[in-house]
């Protein structure tokens, strides 16, 4: 082989393992709630009136509620 075909195959191998590894992250993100929700919420929290500002903070304790319970779920 000729160091031109090398160096394409070791291209595609760490381009895969690069893309391999994004995957895993971002799907162990979203198992264990990293969405901006509630950080988008926290930033704009003094645009809303009462109401919303009542379904906002709702939102917060369930996801809050649900983050607990995830990690009480999970084994050491």
């Amino acid at each position: 082989m000729n160091n031109d075909t090398f160096s394409l195959i070791f291209l595609v191998i760490v381009l895969l393992a690069v893309i391999i590894i994004f995957i895993r992250v971002s799907l162990r993100i979203r198992r264990r709630g990293g969405s901006l929700t509630m950080p988008m919420f926290a930033a704009t929290y003094e645009m809303y009136d009462k109401e919303k500002r009542g379904a906002i903070e709702q939102i917060v304790e369930q996801k809050v509620k649900k983050l607990e319970d995830d990690e009480t779920d999970e084994p050491n």
